[in-house]
């Protein structure tokens, strides 16, 4: 096994913690240690997984430029991280906001990249046209259980909040996660543990969310640098997600080599909603030749009549398929469905 812990140095006084976790030869680079690690361990039979925590979160120190925002230093966070392992090319997976910062780093370094996997990410332009940023607040809010709210408000009137910080970080995050998720009873499976660090307390993110993430640097449109982007990539998008589906298509609409995974019923953590969909996909991705999907009309829809017929089994989808001779990156939550 190569897993292993340390620290980058990006420059004096400012580390970034990474844990790898695998065995295999082909390289997979990924964001938050803080949140994933634990969570992706099972899927490291053959990739080799290298996780880090960007300036400021999880286990890294903090950001010592305070005039950088996330389109700055985190595309260096990533860079450091790939010469620090000597790695010439590497597949990526960026999740939420993250993914944004893949595909700038991307841009940046195309020669580096070999796949990208954009994990229910932002849209390629911000503020979306395609989002309704009232109904989707309101349908986030009432996935948020009003007694949990409540119980927080007493934790700090109590002083919980300061005095026992990896409490109230943990009841936080299990009122508020629910508001992305369309099955947050997946939060019982979730084995990381962010509150483990200080970076991760609510207090301490909110700063680094005010200061790292300000107005100004949440609008963009990268729609015309993206169609220069080679690396073959899956999008994945889960239906229950806060961040809609046409905001996913736009990905795989502007970039060449790109195909969307769209899991039923999932919200914005697929590997914990969908582990049994979401991992067997991601391996098979960064396994196999990759080709654009150009499907007839009437051969999804044929696809999708089988789907409702057999939909009982992950292995029903891939017997489904060598039958067919259709190879299909979008599933539900029990087999398969439409691109």
């Amino acid at each position: 096994m190569k897993d292993n812990e340390g620290y980058v140095l990006v420059e004096e006084g400012v580390r970034l913690y990474y844990r790898t976790v695998g065995t295999g030869s082909n390289t997979v680079v990924i964001a938050n240690v803080w949140l994933l690690v634990a969570d992706f361990e099972s899927f490291a039979q053959d990739p080799w997984l290298i996780f880090y925590d960007s300036c400021g979160r999880g286990g890294s120190d903090a950001i010592v430029d305070e005039s950088l925002v996330w389109t700055d230093d985190e595309i260096d966070d990533l860079e450091a991280v790939r010469q620090y392992f000597g790695l010439e090319k590497t597949s990526l997976i960026g999740w939420s906001y993250l993914g944004g910062v893949t595909a700038l780093y991307a841009m940046k370094y195309p020669e580096c990249v070999s796949r990208m996997i954009l994990m229910c990410s932002v849209s390629p332009r911000w503020p979306s046209p395609h989002d309704d940023f009232e109904e989707l607040g309101r349908k986030g809010e009432s996935r948020i259980d009003p007694e949990g709210v409540k119980r927080l408000e007493e934790m700090r009137q109590t002083g919980i909040e300061l005095a026992d910080p990896e409490r109230y970080c943990r009841e936080h995050n299990n009122v508020y996660l629910p508001r992305q998720m369309g099955r947050p009873e997946a939060l019982t499976c979730m084995r990381s543990d962010p509150c483990v660090f200080p970076n991760e307390w609510p207090q301490n993110l909110e700063k680094h969310w005010r200061k790292h993430f300000p107005a100004e640097s949440m609008q963009w449109v990268w729609r015309s640098m993206l169609s220069s982007l080679k690396a073959p990539t899956l999008v994945i998008h889960g239906t229950e997600n806060l961040i809609t589906l046409e905001s996913s298509r736009e990905w795989v609409t502007v970039l060449p080599q790109a195909n969307l995974l769209v899991i039923e019923g999932s919200g914005h953590f697929p590997h914990l909603e969908a582990p049994k969909v979401f991992f067997p996909a991601v391996g098979k991705f960064l396994r196999s030749s990759f080709r654009k999907l150009r499907l007839h009309k009437r051969n999804r829809i044929a696809m999708l009549h089988i789907y409702r017929i057999h939909r009982h089994t992950f292995s029903r989808w891939q017997a489904l398929q060598e039958a067919t001779s259709q190879k299909w990156w979008v599933v539900s939550m029990y087999g398969f469905v439409i691109l």
